[in-house]
């Protein structure tokens, strides 16, 4: 259904991306390099387009889920370790997660107790990712298919405190033939910073990647989505008041899919409603993990996406209208520092014109919300 909420796992259900989800087949199933990037700015449908993949392809997957350490003000070894740990642990595979944990018994740092294992993650027992990564090439070199290794936000793997997993894929890029790579990312950004896209001294540097790029829905896309979700689940909805949903929910596959889902259960213009409050809720509080991590430029962060929420503009335009809300000066190259990061995180995005505009509409009124 195209209004279920949980991320979708067949072709029936992912709308308009058959495009981007050959495209991935194509990687997992063919030898055409061993790094694919996943790009797209927060709901535009990455984790869905990956299941649906992943439960086509015929080999093992592991999925590391860095989501989870958005909200952390520090990544940690441990931390990352304990991921991977979960990432093994739900396996949903049995065949799969019994061969693993078969080959993964010789590995220093692992315990495994029934179906459930343990990594080590201090001392001298700690577990070493290159052998793990190893042991997935050698597993899959036996049983003629591609390992497969996600790590879903992948821009996070760069906040790992004295850790360079950057190093560490480069060496699996370079010598573990049956092991693909994917890493998905909604700060694209952080991620390109992240693989070293411009920097020649990074490890990454150089290695060509496999892109997919998932964009929002345009208006004509987005009205064709509500039309064929209302139709499945047999709901008529007043013509103009799909108009208004696709100009206030900007074209973002999740808020539109929040729409549909709530329109099952209450009248559409009530549900539209409570779709654009639950948005706003969303993005503040993403919004404000980013602001976490940055306290002192906290204000001058704010004061620039409320002033590109007000009027979208050149440099020097919304650099005005930020100091007059600030009541203060911004320095000029720390004020370019601070839009790039903006741009980076994904909160604001530059049009072949040069001017700034929030890339989620929905943000203006998630700014509301936030001190």
């Amino acid at each position: 259904m195209l209004f279920s909420p949980a991320p979708k796992d067949s072709r029936e259900d992912l709308y308009d991306r058959e495009e981007e989800l050959d495209s991935l087949l194509r990687f997992l199933n063919n030898p055409l390099g061993p790094l694919a990037l996943i790009l797209g700015l927060r709901r535009t449908g990455k984790t869905s387009l990956l299941k649906v993949a992943l439960k086509e392809h015929e080999g093992l997957h592991l999925v590391i889920d860095l989501r989870k350490a958005e909200e952390q003000e520090k990544l940690t070894y441990r931390s990352f370790i304990e991921l991977l740990q979960d990432a093994i642990n739900n396996i949903s595979s049995r065949k799969w997660r019994s061969q693993l944990l078969q080959v993964l018994r010789a590995v220093r740092g692992v315990e495994i107790h029934g179906f459930k294992v343990y990594l080590a993650w201090g001392g001298r027992n700690r577990v070493s990712l290159p052998f793990i990564l190893e042991q997935l090439n050698e597993l899959a070199a036996q049983t003629g298919t591609a390992a497969v290794l996600v790590f879903d936000e992948a821009q996070e793997l760069a906040r790992i405190a004295g850790y360079r997993i950057d190093r560490i894929l480069a060496y699996a890029y370079d010598h573990l033939r049956h092991l693909k790579i994917i890493l998905t990312g909604s700060k694209i950004g952080l991620l390109y910073r992240f693989i070293g896209r411009e920097n020649p001294e990074a490890p990454l540097f150089g290695r060509a990647t496999w892109d997919i790029e998932l964009a929002y829905f345009t208006k004509q896309q987005s009205l064709e989505f509500l039309q064929r979700g209302f139709e499945q689940v047999n709901i008529k909805v007043d013509q103009q008041l799909l108009h208004q949903a696709v100009e206030r929910l900007n074209g973002v596959p999740g808020w539109l899919t929040l729409f549909g889902y709530l329109s099952l259960q209450k009248p559409p213009k009530t549900a539209l409603k409570q779709a654009e409050r639950t948005a706003a809720t969303l993005l503040a509080n993403e919004l404000e993990n980013f602001l976490k991590l940055r306290p002192q430029a906290r204000k001058r962060y704010l004061a620039i996406l409320k002033a590109i929420a007000q009027q979208p503009g050149s440099w020097s335009q919304i650099k005005r209208a930020a100091e007059a809300i600030l009541a203060e000066p911004i320095p000029p190259k720390n004020y370019t520092t601070l839009l790039h990061n903006l741009q980076d995180a994904g909160f604001i995005a530059k049009t072949p014109d040069n001017n700034y505009h929030l890339t989620d509409a929905l943000l203006a009124k998630a700014l509301a919300k936030i001190k």
